[in-house]
């Protein structure tokens, strides 16, 4: 199902330009004035748009699902590679890293490069709400994080999170301009969050951030609503709206 409705996307633009086409072409249409035809024409241009804005916000879905495959497997070199050259990470109260660079640096404190025997490090990135700018260029989206993380016979624990991203298209290519994960809750797997409550971790003494936390703010069992991001005439699309833009269409060529 899910590869049949992401045929019918691709295929939109030319079932798009076919309609306006056989729209303008009937003989009601002919005996339409040029402000109906400019009506018509308005309507087409409109939804191309859309369209365009409903394939950015897929390639923002992507790659933010891409960047938890890659974190997943610790191939850190592959995760930083979807920074803009001057995007930031920013993970729990240990503060901002900037540059692709120092992105690098900081996914690297986490362990190793590739996967290792024993380390489990599965941060899945869920519930996605996601916003393309009007134009196209930027995008802020948010995630539910859940985190399963474990060194074999040494620690495990739960973890519980929320995404607020930048993105940005930089030469066509959509980039993570800004990473923050607030972490919402962690606790050691033996205890569950009934019983233990890890605490933030504040910045790091040995790798330093670039710039303090931009958000103060505690932890499970501390309650603390992640601020929600918006773009003012930013638009979510969905395949309803779109399919009543075509029917519109088909209506208006009689």
């Amino acid at each position: 199902m899910r590869n049949t409705l992401r045929s019918r996307w691709l295929y939109l633009p030319g079932v798009i330009a076919g309609i306006v086409f056989v729209a303008v072409s009937t003989p009601r249409a002919q005996s339409q004035g040029p402000a109906e035809l400019a009506a018509l024409s308005a309507r087409a241009g409109v939804l191309e748009r859309d369209i365009g804005l409903l394939e950015d916000q897929n390639a923002v879905k992507k790659l933010q699902r891409v960047y938890g495959f890659y974190t997943d497997k610790q191939l850190w070199t592959q995760a930083a590679d979807l920074f803009a050259a001057d995007g930031t990470i920013e993970v729990g109260g240990r503060g901002v890293y900037v540059g692709r660079e120092r992105v690098l640096a900081y996914l690297r404190t986490n362990g190793p490069e590739l996967p290792q025997p024993g380390r489990l490090f599965d941060q899945m990135q869920l519930q996605p709400v996601i916003h393309v700018a009007p134009d196209g260029r930027t995008a802020k989206a948010r995630w539910h994080m859940f985190a399963q993380e474990a060194q074999y016979n040494e620690f495990a624990r739960w973890g519980l999170g929320v995404f607020e991203n930048d993105y940005v298209k930089d030469n066509g290519v959509w980039k993570i301009q800004r990473l923050h994960l607030y972490t919402t809750m962690y606790t050691p797997y033996e205890d569950g969050w009934a019983k233990t409550a890890i605490p933030n971790s504040g910045p790091l003494a040995d790798l330093p951030p670039d710039r303090p936390p931009s958000v103060a703010y505690e932890a499970f069992p501390a309650a603390f609503d992640v601020p929600f991001h918006g773009i003012p005439g930013a638009l979510v699309l969905g395949a309803g709206r779109l399919e009543l833009a075509v029917s519109g269409l088909v209506s208006q060529g009689g």
